[in-house]
């Protein structure tokens, strides 16, 4: 029998010690970016992932963009009967079919259906002067919502339940009460997100507000929630993103780019408290951000005319990714992320 005694005990369980700590350390995250040849000098502002392989994203002079192998090359498209529509979000239904949203005052407020073989389909216009459109956002299901500028006491948001083929403001009675001034800001198409189950989070800003609007019933009702998101006339929340139970929300004051705002905050009860997020690199408000969950730690990336950071949680550091003007990003897998912004420039940033 062999029996551990006096020292050998002492080096045996110290040895023991090291080793699990050593096995309960968390990776340390670095990255490595490339920028992409996007075929256009548009200012790109609305993106969103199919899957690992089809991306689709839009912009300024009436630019829609399609990718179909992760973002390593594109094909641009564009609506030629009114090229200078401004297309700040779009929603791809599968690899030929995207649901496009243009913003602007009154009519300059559409929505699209673009079909690759079919060209394009004008789904919505805005009627009214003041309307101003911000964002759309899909369940699986095929039900949608979008968000635009308050034009009246209720908060302007429009219903779909067949794939954005038809659009229906929703009554005054299942919507939210606007406070004056209150709308979005159409600067990432991310300032609304849903999850499976008919949940969702409408983001709001300007007329000094910046609340969240609620509902579980796929918009057939809403709550309203307070956040200490910094307000003013051109500030609020411009992104709204969901990933393991939390709720994230980035803004701040648009008219301001060289200081650091109150513009970063958390919740895990779903928008009723906040949590703030430490001072990030770059400085000025971020109009677009992204989640995913990586090597059992949270990535949480912020883009906005000033540069691109991540928040790396369990390192609890801010790493910059990029100085570029960038307005908008999205993951395509749990460590590879697009981020697009000014001047078609498209930058893959791929972590490890």
């Amino acid at each position: 029998m062999n029996i551990l005694t006096g020292k050998h005990i002492l080096l045996s369980l110290t040895f023991i010690a090291l080793a699990s700590l050593v096995g309960c350390q968390k990776k340390t995250i670095l990255f490595e970016s490339e920028n992409i040849e996007s075929g256009t000098q548009a200012l790109l502002i609305g993106l969103d992932v199919i899957d690992e392989e089809t991306i689709w994203a839009s912009g300024t002079n009436a630019t829609l963009l399609k990718s179909t192998n992760g973002g390593d090359s594109w094909q641009v498209f564009q609506y030629t009967e009114a090229d200078t529509l401004q297309f700040r979000d779009v929603q791809g239904l599968n690899q030929k079919e995207a649901i496009v949203l243009s913003a602007g005052e009154g009519k300059a407020s559409q929505i699209f259906h673009f079909h690759e073989d079919n060209g394009w389909k004008r789904v919505y216009q805005m009627q009214n002067e003041k309307g101003f459109l911000d964002a759309i956002q899909f369940w699986t299901n095929g039900t949608g919502l979008a968000y635009g500028d308050a034009i009246d006491s209720s908060a302007f948001i429009l219903k779909t339940t067949d794939f954005g083929k038809t659009w229906e403001r929703l009554p005054k009675e299942k919507s939210p009460i606007a406070r004056k001034g209150e709308g979005g800001f159409a600067s990432s198409g991310t300032n609304i997100v849903s999850i499976e189950g008919g949940e969702a989070w409408i983001g709001t800003g300007a007329g000094s507000s910046s609340r969240i609007f609620y509902t579980s019933d796929y918009g057939e009702s809403w709550k309203a929630y307070k956040t200490p998101m910094v307000k003013g006339e051109a500030a609020g929340i411009t992104s709204v993103r969901y990933e393991a139970g939390r709720l994230y929300i980035t803004g701040g004051d648009l008219s301001i780019e060289d200081s650091y705002t109150n513009n970063l905050y958390y919740s895990v009860d779903k928008g009723k408290n906040w949590n703030e997020i430490p001072q990030p690199i770059t400085k000025g408000a971020f109009y677009g951000s992204a989640l995913a969950s990586y090597a059992d730690q949270l990535l949480y990336l912020v883009t906005g005319p000033q540069g691109a950071d991540v928040w790396i949680e369990e390192q609890y550091e801010w790493m910059n990714l990029s100085n570029l003007n960038l307005w908008t990003a999205a993951f395509i897998n749990q460590n590879t992320a697009i981020l697009a912004g000014r001047n078609g420039e498209i930058i893959k940033i791929s972590f490890y």
